[in-house]
């Protein structure tokens, strides 16, 4: 009874064959894309603070569309009741309904300007906008978190829980995954700048705003992007 409880909440983990999840995120994120598309199409006719603020959300969708599918720590596990990969599955899915009401921040236009009524309302746009950036870094910490726990958790036999997959074989190996220190690092140091933007957001204007958190994320994925391509693949 014991082991059958333990292996109905702790099923033993498999390499994904299919793809599944991957491809279910990527309907998803297109999704988003459409509802900015929507936007971004009338662009001479936005208020400025509207345009910054699609600015602000197509970098965040577009970089952590080709965040998630060039990252090396990208599930490549079967999503089962329980495991970790469910949980960072359940991770990404939160981080696009952020995605999405970032997206869905200002009404899609119909051919006329789209006014958000003075410098108050551009103001809160900015802050909304920063605050919900703000929380998609706090799930991107505990994404990086999950993964330290997945590289670490052993199995009964001593030996990694989930192990490194073979790219070309799609089995796994017997090789620990590494910890990836740097790429952790990245992320708590942006969420740490993110929170300073919005613990100040009162001192700054709109634009400004706007751009500190568009440097922001561009620096995020370029540090992210280096990491990724000066780490090497294991095997």
């Amino acid at each position: 009874m014991k082991n059958f409880l333990k292996k109905a909440l702790h099923p033993v983990p498999e390499p994904e064959k299919f793809d599944t999840g991957l491809r279910y995120t990527d309907i998803l994120f297109g999704f988003v894309i459409r509802e900015l598309f929507l936007r971004l199409q009338n662009w001479a006719n936005l208020d400025h603070a509207v345009q910054l603020h699609l600015v602000v959300g197509f970098t965040l969708v577009l970089g952590s569309w080709i965040g998630f599918r060039r990252s090396l720590y990208r599930p490549l596990y079967q999503l089962k009741f329980f495991n970790l990969p469910l949980i960072r599955f359940l991770l990404d899915q939160l981080m696009l309904i952020l995605y999405f009401r970032i997206a869905v921040l200002t009404p899609a236009p119909d051919g006329e300007t789209v006014l958000i009524s003075g410098p108050q309302a551009a103001s809160n746009l900015a802050r909304d906008t920063n605050r919900l950036v703000l929380y998609v870094f706090v799930l991107y910490a505990l994404w990086d978190l999950f993964g330290i726990w997945m590289t670490r958790t052993k199995g009964d036999d001593g030996k990694p829980r989930y192990p490194v997959v073979d790219a070309k074989e799609g089995k796994k190996t017997e090789n620990q995954q590494a910890i990836n220190w740097w790429g952790i690092g990245i992320t708590a140091g942006c969420l740490l700048f993110s929170g300073v933007l919005w613990l100040f957001a009162g001192c700054l204007n709109p634009s400004q705003l706007f751009l500190s958190t568009i440097v922001l994320l561009l620096a995020y994925r370029w540090f992210k992007e280096i990491r990724t391509s000066c780490l090497p693949q294991q095997t």
